[in-house]
């Protein structure tokens, strides 16, 4: 674990943020190089307002979670460069700036998600990474096992805990690799909905084993996350059956 990966004065460089820049420069470049640019004009221009949207997103979703430290502090809210950004409001945020950017430039929601996806699954893949270095995500405390180590919190607290980032970091690659797959298969509809249940499933399986607070509910504590990522996948199956039985004319 490395939280700061180099200081130059007093000014620090977190690890966090630089593997997720380094994420984020790699989606860029990946959506580059992807074909089917002829349907997706001005791509780069849907690119940018979603990472706009993730980065604002992302970071006011955190600010809320860790409100209790942030309502005397309103003034390191925005302060990204200390790294902390929400998963969940990353997605909203850039789902949101998606949809809001083809409304105003009046152009087909579809086909510029499905050029976009396999970029925020390897944003997602990178994200894990950037967890271990930080610290967040962490797993459980447990016992010595296969799945098992000596990891800190975000505090820094040493603990046999489960390896829950490394866990989201290997599903998270199958995941890319799943989509990057069947892309030139499937047309843009089911595509995305295919991309999304991936993504889903690899977010959800290692969050049951976290230890890192979050809001729960019910009567046995579900964390809030897990749900949302379950909505996800069922969205996902929802979505590729609905564009199966519309035909081949879908995408």
């Amino acid at each position: 674990m490395a939280p700061i990966l180099a200081r130059y004065g007093s000014v620090f460089v977190y690890t966090y943020t630089a593997v997720l820049a380094l994420g984020a420069l790699a989606a860029i470049f990946m959506t580059a190089k992807l074909p089917r640019a002829s349907s997706t004009p001005a791509w780069f221009d849907a690119l940018l307002a979603v990472l706009f949207g993730a980065v604002l997103g992302g970071r006011l979703g955190f600010v809320a979670g860790q409100w209790p430290y942030y309502q005397d502090r309103l003034q390191e809210a925005l302060l990204f460069s200390q790294g902390g950004l929400s998963y969940w409001g990353a997605w909203l945020g850039g789902a949101a700036a998606l949809l809001l950017w083809v409304l105003v430039t009046r152009r087909p929601f579809m086909p510029y998600a499905a050029r976009l996806l396999p970029g925020l699954a390897l944003v997602t893949l990178f994200g894990w990474a950037a967890c271990w270095f930080d610290g967040c995500a962490y797993g459980r405390e447990t016992t010595l096992g296969f799945w098992s180590a000596d990891l800190p919190d975000e505090f820094g607290v040493f603990a046999v805990r489960y390896q829950t980032q490394l866990l989201g970091f290997f599903l998270s690659l199958a995941a890319f690799f799943g989509v990057l797959l069947v892309r030139r298969r499937m047309p843009d509809r089911p595509y995305f909905w295919f991309g999304l249940l991936l993504l889903g499933t690899a977010y959800a399986i290692p969050s049951f084993w976290r230890g890192d607070p979050a809001p729960t509910i019910g009567l046995f504590s579900l964390r809030v996350d897990i749900l949302l990522a379950g909505l996800l996948v069922v969205l996902g199956m929802l979505g590729v059956q609905s564009a199966r039985k519309s035909g081949p004319g879908s995408g």
